[in-house]
């Protein structure tokens, strides 16, 4: 008997095996990648928790001071993403908490927690200008320099009610003060155009542009006013910073034409350079006042103009020092102080001042507006020079206008682009290294000195804006 083996049997067995075998291995490749996929997705959710928490603290530290302290519900932050991706912040007065949370209600959630401290004075409520008449402190205009050597009281008030500054009389009583002077300086926190202003010291950086309208009483015949922009350089460091001058710096002293803004004050160190200030001075001197000794009173140079007026003045020659108490500022403010070179030179030529019929004005209200443009650029021509625009104008209820439309008052945008409303006056002062670089940071406020006289200056409607590049 023949046998006859049939081999297509064993070709069925082997195909299923290989089979068997290929299912298995398939099967473990297909976990390996699977398990690889899961964690390479925990890992990413896990990064990007770690991102979006990150995100959060750079996010509050930005906007720190227009950011509320929060309270539960805690704000969410969301991504305009597909998987919903957020952040969420915890904010108070110490701190701040930011979570961040990836692919949130997906089994690949992921979530990172980053803590901050911070110091009380760094959150600080944001004004919507650079400038506000309200708080109290690091809020505002609220607060005032001690009354000037030989002053009883500073003659300045704050009314934030009604958003004015008055200057050498008793609002409650209407009477006036004589003897006075003060000062006033801001105080804020602001953020425009990068001036970043904290405690009222702020980046100097391009520029600036005010504008406020004062009244005055009629006869004006005290000392006056200024509008003063001084240095806030910290000579310290970050840590135990020293200011030039700080807010309860003030000049005046036993002579009332220093108008606060000269003089050694209560401190003996007065204002310090580097400064800018523009007066109004409705004080006509009845004999020849330039005396050569700046040291004593009588000695301001007003009668170079002969008549009230109003013009920039700096801050004398600073190498001047005078005693009881010593002190370098008693010639801030007398015209042709300064050598024009180290120290710029304080007014005397036409076109730096203006001469005003302030008893003259119908109602006794006029409107200023200044501008500085500052030029920081180390490769530019004019680098370190300070070009100063001022209008002093009767006040209009209407405004002004020049003819690009822009409003006299109107701070954000440069005025008179076409020449059309000259300045009232105009001077380009050109400062060393060394006063530029300490005028990095700056405050502004008002200086007065009412003498024996009587001044009712009311201060209304001051803005001010910090300029940016294209604004030139």
């Amino acid at each position: 008997m023949k046998y006859h083996h049939n081999n297509k049997g064993n070709v069925i067995l082997y195909i299923i095996v290989t089979m068997i075998i290929m299912a298995a291995l398939g099967t473990g490749v297909f976990y390996v990648t699977l398990t690889s996929s899961f964690s390479g997705l925990g890992v990413s959710a896990q990064n990007k928790a770690r991102y979006l928490a990150e995100a959060g603290i750079r996010y509050a530290l930005a906007n720190l001071r227009t950011l509320p302290i929060t309270t539960s519900p805690l704000p969410e932050y969301k991504l305009n993403t597909s998987t919903g991706d957020k952040f969420i912040l915890e904010i108070n007065v110490i701190s701040i908490k930011s979570t961040g949370i990836s692919n949130p209600g997906t089994p690949y959630q992921a979530s990172h927690k980053i803590e901050l401290d911070i110091t009380p004075s760094q959150y600080q409520a944001l004004t919507s200008a650079p400038f506000s008449f309200t708080g109290t402190g690091s809020g505002g205009m609220a607060s005032l320099a001690p009354p000037a050597a030989g002053a009883a009281v500073s003659g300045v008030t704050v009314d934030t009610s009604n958003q004015q500054i008055n200057l050498g009389f008793s609002p409650s009583t209407g009477s006036c003060l004589l003897n006075t002077a003060g000062c006033v300086w801001y105080q804020g926190w602001a953020a425009s155009n990068g001036s970043n202003c904290t405690e009222g010291r702020c980046n100097f950086n391009k520029g600036i542009r005010a504008y406020f309208d004062f009244q005055y009483n009629i006869p004006w015949q005290a000392e006056g006013f200024t509008f003063a922009i001084i240095s806030a350089h910290n000579i310290g460091t970050v840590a135990a910073p020293v200011y030039i001058n700080n807010v309860t710096d003030c000049g005046g002293g036993s002579c009332g034409e220093y108008m606060a803004y000269a003089g050694p004050g209560l401190t003996g160190n007065g204002i310090q350079p580097p400064k800018i200030a523009i007066e109004f001075d409705p004080s006509i001197p009845l004999t020849d006042d330039r005396a050569t000794d700046v040291c004593s009173c009588n000695s301001r140079a007003d009668w170079t103009f002969g008549d009230k007026h109003s013009a920039f003045i700096f801050w004398g020659n600073n190498s001047i020092l005078c005693s009881s108490p010593a002190s370098n500022t008693y010639d801030d403010n007398r015209h042709g102080s300064g050598d024009g070179v180290n120290d710029p030179q304080n007014p005397t030529n036409v076109g730096s001042y203006i001469i005003v019929s302030y008893d003259t004005i119908s109602g006794g209200r006029m409107a200023f507006r200044l501008e500085i443009d500052r030029v920081d650029d180390s490769t530019s021509v004019d680098y370190r020079k300070y070009k100063m625009r001022a209008w002093l104008k009767v006040y209009n209820v209407n405004g002004y206008q020049d003819s690009n439309g822009v409003r006299f008052d109107d701070t954000s945008t440069k005025y008179n682009k076409n020449n059309d409303d000259p300045p009232s006056f105009q001077q380009t002062i050109a400062m060393t290294q060394v006063w530029h670089d300490q005028f990095d940071r700056m405050t502004f406020g008002w200086t007065q000195g009412t003498g024996a006289s009587c001044q009712v200056v009311v201060l209304r409607n001051f803005k001010i804006d910090f300029k940016n590049t294209n604004d030139f």
